[in-house]
């Protein structure tokens, strides 16, 4: 499973918590696991929102409901 979520990574680069869940249908806890092994063998990163500096105030924006979002690390060749 953690392949095939790697793989999915590797094509769309940013994916939400949710989006993972609904894609494999797996329980949000469950995924959340796998994470936070991609996180700990450093292949994927939580993206942490700043929402300060918006104009919008974080109201307006496309991550305010869903603020869990991982994307895959680039590492040098």
């Amino acid at each position: 499973m953690l392949i095939a979520i790697l793989s999915l990574f590797k094509e769309r680069k940013t994916i939400s918590l949710s989006d993972l869940s609904i894609h494999f249908k797996t329980d949000a806890n469950a995924m959340q696991s796998m994470l936070n092994k991609l996180i700990d063998k450093d292949l994927i990163e939580h993206i942490n929102f700043n929402c300060e500096g918006c104009s919008s105030g974080c109201k307006g924006c496309s991550f305010v409901n869903d603020k869990d979002i991982y994307k895959l690390k680039q590492h040098p060749v």
